[in-house]
């Protein structure tokens, strides 16, 4: 800090007003907290560096002593001073009183109102040695689909080697963000583990389709089943069905499965099926009269309502 201006330190001009600095140092204080910044010896340096910036800023008398005497001659660093200290400043933020940077008198700054909605607690509760909440641990997997709909039971391994068992709900979407409590980076003196921010990314399944809580899929039939009609097994995500194809069932006509879709906590899904009519690849000569007789059936072209040009 020797050759640092304490406005530069702050990045505020030297005209700033107090809330302004105030809000410059709750933003640098957000970014290198040391508890934000684990193991990071120079956020722990910045941290240190604005807050002894902050410290005599943020003091009326020792700003106008700054302002007209400069830092080599300001208490901190000057005759007298004794250097700044830092334990002192903590202490002082929270709630402990003392003179944080030395100066004889108790400090004036509101550290309770600094730290308390910077970090979420009393003032600075996030460098004390108490109890403390883990911090959340962002993730993401990629599931079944099969699994997506019904629900499953996840053993996830991060970077770390830390194991979760994670239970993932039925009806999860595909890009859904999951909060999973307490299963995040263990807390710290005793304190609850953070929670687990899971991203779920859902597999395509090659025949169900999903839109919304609805499940959608193509069901092919014989030309025998659509005319005379017929009973049929519908597959569905929680099993297969028999469903009626009634006689005369045209190509791409669509049927519903009540209840058969995805189930959520205060709603089902409905399971749709379209019809496909599946046609023999290879027609041996002696089935022509069959296939003739079929053809004799038809008492209009089925084209006749499409337009002739766009």
């Amino acid at each position: 800090m020797a050759d640092k201006d304490y406005y530069d330190v702050l990045g505020v001009k030297k005209t700033a007003r107090d809330d302004e600095i105030k809000k410059a140092y709750r933003n640098l204080a957000k970014k290198y907290h040391p508890d934000k910044n684990k193991g990071n010896k120079d956020a722990e340096n910045r941290f240190k560096e604005i807050s002894e910036a902050y410290a005599v800023l943020s003091d009326k008398e020792k700003r106008e002593q700054y302002d007209r005497v400069g830092k080599e001659a300001f208490s901190y660093g000057g005759p007298g001073g004794g250097g700044f200290d830092f334990a002192e400043f903590m202490r002082a933020a929270r709630g402990g009183g003392g003179r944080p940077g030395g100066g004889g008198r108790r400090t004036t700054v509101d550290f309770g109102d600094i730290f308390g909605d910077l970090f979420g607690g009393g003032g600075g509760a996030d460098y004390q040695t108490g109890p403390q909440r883990g911090p959340d641990i962002e993730a993401e997997t990629t599931i079944p689909f099969r699994d997506a709909v019904l629900g499953t039971t996840l053993d996830l391994q991060f970077s770390d080697g830390n194991k979760v068992k994670v239970k993932i709900p039925e009806g999860v979407s595909d890009g859904q963000h999951l909060r999973i409590r307490g299963k995040g980076a263990p807390g710290i003196s005793g304190g609850p583990s953070g929670d687990l921010q899971l991203l779920v990314h859902v597999q395509p399944h090659p025949f169900f389709e999903r839109r919304g809580d609805d499940i959608y899929i193509e069901l092919p039939i014989t030309i025998g089943e659509t005319v005379r009609g017929a009973e049929v097994e519908v597959p569905t995500i929680h099993g297969p069905v028999r469903a009626k194809i009634p006689p005369g069932t045209q190509g791409g006509q669509t049927f519903r499965l009540r209840g058969k879709g995805v189930k959520r906590k205060n709603s089902t899904g409905d399971h749709y099926y379209k019809v496909q009519i599946a046609v023999p690849k290879n027609v041996p000569p002696d089935a022509q009269p069959a296939v003739d007789k079929i053809e004799s059936l038809y008492t209009e072209n089925p084209r006749a309502n499409l337009r002739a040009t766009l």
